[in-house]
């Protein structure tokens, strides 16, 4: 029993604070101050705005000014910059898994696969298990 006390001290406590601090890291707010966003509304662009992106949400849109950024986000000056939705590509062929980069690299957040083959179980279990780029 003793020994089994001290695997448990030892080995797991400080696995679970090493879990607890990654699950913290994906935790950590995205803020992208000084942007100008599209909202693809009809509305004109509105410039000198910050987005706070919590988890997967975006939690917050407002002028530079006025948005409080959280202490821990990580900052992203955007001047310059514009930022608008996702896109989707809704009819693909898909040959490789590289071809999500390149989606990525050019605003298309999510594709319609206009054919089915067994691999694509893969790639959405790769996916999944954040060993590859994407979002099923």
């Amino acid at each position: 029993m003793k020994k089994l006390a001290t695997f448990i001290l030892f080995c797991v406590v400080p696995l679970s604070s090493l879990v607890l601090t990654r699950r913290s890291d994906k935790s950590r707010p995205l803020v992208f101050t000084h942007v100008t966003v599209i909202d693809v509304t009809g509305r004109p662009a509105r410039s000198e705005m910050t987005v706070v992106i919590t988890g997967d949400r975006i939690a917050e849109v407002g002028p530079t000014k006025k948005v409080r950024v959280p202490a821990n986000a990580q900052i992203v000056d955007a001047s310059g910059k514009f930022l608008i939705p996702g896109l989707w590509d809704m009819h693909v062929h898909l040959w490789s898994k590289d071809y999500f980069k390149l989606f990525l690299a050019n605003g298309i957040t999510g594709v319609r696969i206009m054919w089915g083959a067994p691999i694509f179980f893969a790639w959405r279990k790769q996916i999944e298990e954040e060993t590859l780029l994407g979002r099923s």
